[in-house]
């Protein structure tokens, strides 16, 4: 028996458990953000006028040119579903509900 009893709590344990679950919980401290270091910011945004290589420059070029292509496909993807919306709202909006009779 003394196994069993081991095993199985009390109920008087139980009580104690459920009167502590309306406690509230403590709050976590938040961490404070790490501020980001000027040799990041400086690593991003390198100084072209230090680069005296010609091809690098020119990769970085071709490199900007593609992602503004990119930018520019997806703005007219943008803009042309924009205005079959408009379109259709503006239709939608014209034409007299159909009535089922």
């Amino acid at each position: 028996m003394e196994a069993e009893d081991a095993t199985h709590p009390k109920k008087t344990e139980e009580k104690e458990h459920k009167d502590h679950a309306g406690e509230a919980k403590p709050v976590k401290e938040k961490k404070a953000k790490k501020p980001k270091k000027e040799e990041e910011k400086s690593k991003e945004k390198e100084n072209v006028a230090g680069i005296s290589d010609a091809t690098k420059l020119i990769a970085k070029l071709e490199k900007l040119d593609a992602k503004i292509d990119d930018l520019k496909a997806k703005k007219q993807a943008i803009v042309a579903r924009l205005v079959e919306l408009e379109g259709t709202a503006a239709t939608g909006a014209a034409a007299p509900p159909a009535t089922s009779g």
